[in-house]
């Protein structure tokens, strides 16, 4: 396949930062249709990206266009229906995370893809961060032993001033908030680093009033979520793993920070990133901490005015998990990519935090 003719559901903010820009330079790619609820953002994105055609009924545009391929950047409460519809008509399918609303809808979408053979991805950005890549590697090497303790956090400040949109909401983001929203990346980065699977957690979910964190169990509305998660977990290779999400936490100038920590029976390894860079360095046992210096990754420099591109410098390349995903229906390129599976993998995580669940099934 020479020419793939790809159709976008979504027309947000996201799609023109993560979605359209890689799209329109890959040169395999021909950006067939662009669909929105009103129409009035998708016409906006046409007209920046030269995309053909807008619709603002995806059932019209995928009936209609000649597609090989959707990618769904709608609500989570969107994205089972928008897939079933594009598989069912045999097109590849790109979900933007979380999967879906819950494991069950996740397995219909995994299911439904399998059997029509579909290229189907989600959008994990962070597995390409380069420094992300580098603790899968010396995990895998041994480097700091058998890892034991794994603490995780994905913080930013963006729901200080209310819930963030229909993010912070059961009904379209559902009930995990950020959990779903941040927090699906890290467990899938955590899951990505230590290949290997969650089997049991035990989370604690609050809300933000008044300036301080309450129980999610004591929330007035039954449609907030919650803007803040913790929670303990077990891999089933024995690794116990904290994990902190939220969006909350002041940032000053960082914007948002992923902060990893590793720790085995050699050493340790920590990553700091946000969008004043990023540091990535190394302890064995008893000696000093020393940096790992990485190609493509701006240092981390605290007087130094932040930006997207020192926090997610692969966007804009081949790295996306958007163009790997074409790469992948063209055949050009068998790598690992974030699949159906991974996303299914990532939500029964997110279900059992939600219903107080400890062991996943």
């Amino acid at each position: 396949m020479s020419e793939v003719k790809i159709g976008i559901v979504g027309a947000s903010w996201f799609a023109d930062l993560w979605y359209l820009p890689v799209l329109n330079m890959h040169e395999d790619v021909r950006l067939v249709a662009i669909c929105s609820q009103s129409g009035e953002s998708a016409q906006r994105m046409a007209e920046k990206y030269e995309v053909e055609n807008v619709y603002t009924d995806y059932q019209r545009m995928m009936e209609e266009e000649d597609l090989d391929g959707i990618c769904i950047v709608t609500p989570n409460d969107t994205h089972r229906e928008i897939a079933l519809a594009a598989i069912s008509k045999g097109l590849h399918v790109m979900c933007e995370k979380p999967m879906a609303m819950n494991a069950e809808e996740a397995k219909e979408m995994l299911d439904a893809a399998n059997e029509m053979g579909v290229v189907h991805a989600i959008n994990f950005t962070y597995r390409e961060h380069p420094a992300i890549q580098k603790l899968r590697e010396l995990v895998k090497e041994d480097f700091i032993g058998a890892v034991h303790e794994l603490n995780v956090e994905y913080s930013g400040d963006y729901g200080l001033n209310g819930p963030p949109g229909w993010r912070g909401t059961v009904s379209k983001g559902g009930v995990g908030g950020v959990l779903q929203d941040l927090g699906s990346h890290i467990i899938d980065a955590a899951q990505y680093i230590l290949e290997d699977d969650i089997i049991k957690v035990n989370g604690s979910l609050f809300f933000y009033e008044d300036g301080k964190l309450v129980d999610y169990a004591e929330k007035k509305s039954e449609d907030q979520a919650a803007d803040s998660v913790s929670l303990l977990a077990d891999f089933s290779k024995g690794t116990k793993a904290s994990f902190y999400t939220s969006w909350v936490t002041p940032q000053g100038n960082k914007h948002q920070t992923i902060d990893i920590k590793l720790h085995g029976g050699k050493g340790s390894l920590h990553l700091f990133s946000c969008e004043l860079g990023t540091s990535l360095s190394y302890a064995k046992g008893g000696e000093q901490w020393q940096q790992i210096e990485l190609e493509g990754l701006s240092p981390l420099e605290w007087d130094q005015p932040p930006s997207e591109g020192k926090f997610r410098p692969w966007r804009l390349t081949d790295k996306n998990e958007i163009w790997k995903w074409i790469d992948h229906i063209t055949g050009k390129r068998e790598n690992q990519l974030a699949t159906f599976e991974s996303g299914l993998n990532v939500q029964k995580v997110i279900d059992a935090v939600g219903s107080g669940e400890k062991v996943l099934r």
